[in-house]
């Protein structure tokens, strides 16, 4: 007679699923107490598995028998009439949840790890534990191993799929609410953002954290000629783009209001394929004065604009998010990517993901000098059909393996390049969609500092445009910092607040 004990164990296994799957529940999965409380209850499961008496079935009679591993041919078909099988498909099911929420893996390496552990591990254990004499002569039996291997994929398969089917769903809820939101996301703009600056400068609040960052100047007339320097180089930049069919909407730096870093938009303002445009909490006083609601109406007269989410207020609370220089974002798989630093706060970007419908990938950073990176975009760039990424800079080895796993299953071409490179900002780049075809825009500094084996992969998907900004470059960012893409759908020809041609 078939038991039914482990509708119990399957019971579980849903619940676990939705707590593994469900997007809201990220900023708890990646909480340590959460996670330690995982390990507990796993152990706990294991432990009640093994002494479990309530099951209708025995691996073989206890007695003298030497220990060996019983071939597939060999398996009895009266267990079939009993509850193993599903006891063990669920049973390696709930390992497989467990280890998803505990380990920073892809979902792929988890697989394996349980596979590993609670496949081949436990009988493995239980081989050794026969032959010690610590527990009675036993049959290890590899239709174990095969019948968890199947629980494992299919926990796995069902894992992404309600991953999926649970972001999915709240897009679709945000698009009921926006119905500008029927624009295709790309992951090259063909426009972007730029501002024109009036004073600019390597700025002193923003260099305690920015190694990339050269020393202020003091000189009256030496301000005068890096701003007047730096001028010169946004033209060159925006002339670039243009040539290349790339639609530059510029706004001058506004009179009279101390920015010096205004020329880097991308990090206190985003728009989106749904019509959304956020706005962000900034770390640095000055920066906080470049938000500016006349560029919102200027991109609004242009494109179709649904909603304005600020974020701006949690600043006030010394919590920060400084826009894609903070958050690199895989605008079609949905996926942000954020190096931990002060300018980057772990809860304000729970709080981004769950209002844009995003997953997120953490990791810590360091330069050169041991320090953590100030932002995310000067080590990693995400392209059409590649990523560039400074995997070097991610010092622990467990959360590189994930992150570089993470790129490379979204199908892209991964091309790393190493921590002098990164201090070259040749991770600091960005793909747009030009007239011709998608371009790879980032300085000339950058460039030089590639090898011509990484410049082959990039020009396998875009060509590079490379422009030299070296005034720019003093204050710590590059040509990747001073655009903000536009992924705003366009206005519809018949909507009355379009401009005219």
């Amino acid at each position: 007679m078939l038991g039914f004990g482990w509708i119990g164990t399957a019971a579980l296994a849903v619940v676990i699923l939705l707590l593994a799957a469900h997007p809201r529940l990220a900023s708890y999965r990646r909480d340590r107490t959460f996670r330690i409380a995982a390990i507990v209850f796993l152990l706990f499961v294991q432990l009640v598995a093994n002494s479990s008496v309530a099951v209708d079935y025995k691996r073989a009679e206890l007695g003298t028998d030497v220990v060996r591993l019983i071939p597939l041919v060999q398996f009895d078909a009266n267990l079939l009439t009993t509850s193993w099988l599903p006891e063990q498909i669920t049973m390696a099911a709930v390992d497989l949840l467990l280890l998803a929420i505990i380990l920073p893996l892809s979902l792929r390496q988890v697989a394996l790890w349980t596979i590993l552990i609670f496949g081949i591990g436990i009988e493995a254990n239980q081989a050794w534990a026969n032959m010690s004499g610590i527990t009675p002569s036993f049959r290890i039996d590899i239709h174990d191993v095969a019948a968890r291997a199947v629980g494992i994929g299919l926990a796995a398969i069902a894992l992404r799929a309600l991953r999926n089917v649970l972001v999915d769903r709240q897009q679709r809820q945000r698009r009921v609410d926006a119905p500008l939101a029927r624009h295709v996301a790309t992951q090259a703009p063909s426009a972007v953002v730029m501002i024109r600056p009036a004073a600019f400068q390597p700025n002193p609040e923003t260099a305690a954290d920015n190694a990339f960052q050269s020393a202020g100047v003091t000189d009256v007339a030496e301000r005068q000629s890096v701003a007047a320097k730096a001028q010169v180089e946004v033209a060159a930049v925006a002339t670039a783009l243009r040539g290349e069919g790339v639609g530059v909407v510029m706004f001058d730096d506004r009179e009279g209001i101390d920015t010096p870093d205004s020329v880097f938009p991308n990090n206190w303002i985003s728009t989106h394929d749904d019509g959304r445009v956020v706005l962000y909490p900034m770390a640095a006083p000055s920066r906080r004065r470049e938000r500016r609601g006349d560029v919102v109406e200027g991109l609004r007269e242009r494109y179709g604009v649904s909603q304005v989410l600020d974020l701006s207020p949690v600043e006030l609370e010394g919590r920060y998010l400084e826009g894609t220089g903070a958050l690199v974002l895989d605008h079609v798989h949905r996926i942000a990517y954020m190096a931990r630093s002060g300018r980057a706060n772990e809860a304000v970007l729970d709080q981004w993901c769950e209002a844009m419908g995003y997953t997120a990938e953490v990791f810590d950073t360091v330069d050169q000098a041991g320090q953590p990176i100030y932002h995310t975009n000067v080590v990693l760039s995400i392209a059409t059909d590649f990523v560039v990424a400074g995997l070097g800079n991610i010092p622990d080895p467990v959360e590189r393996a994930r992150i570089a796993a993470r790129l490379g299953e979204t199908g892209r071409d991964v091309i790393e390049i190493d921590r002098g490179q990164v201090a070259e900002f040749a991770g600091n780049g960005l793909e747009l969609t030009g007239s011709r075809g998608r371009i790879f825009a980032l300085s000339t500094r950058a460039l030089a500092a590639l090898r011509p084996d990484q410049i082959a992969a990039i020009e396998t998907s875009a060509r590079i445009l490379a422009i030299g900004i070296p005034t720019i470059e003093r204050s710590g960012g590059s040509v990747r910092c001073m655009l903000a893409g536009v992924h705003l759908p366009p206005r519809q020809p018949d909507d009355p607040t379009a401009p005219a041609a």
